[in-house]
């Protein structure tokens, strides 16, 4: 999987994205840096996080891609068959 590419777009007041447990693009603003730690603020609830930098993206459309990709690769990896179903036990 490609990182992205952050050089520059990652300063403090910035607006950034970032996947939400694998599943949706959330707009953040960078609200500041802390050694290999970003600290942002949701835009559309009250609340914030701190992440490595290479949970961020500079634009919803980097994370989108890169959620698509994940999604890809994560179809792949399924089993054809059945037997994830099957009882633990054996009688």
């Amino acid at each position: 999987m490609e990182k992205p590419s952050h050089k520059g777009s990652m300063e403090v007041g910035r607006t950034a994205y970032l996947i939400e447990s694998g599943r949706r693009v959330r707009e953040v603003v960078i609200c500041g840096r802390a050694g290999q730690l970003y600290t942002v603020r949701f835009t559309d609830t009250v609340g914030g996080i701190r992440l490595r930098p290479d949970r961020l993206y500079p634009t919803r459309e980097a994370a989108q891609a890169n959620l698509r990709q994940r999604k890809a690769e994560v179809q792949q990896l399924k089993p054809a068959s059945g037997w994830h179903n099957a009882p633990l036990w054996q009688c």
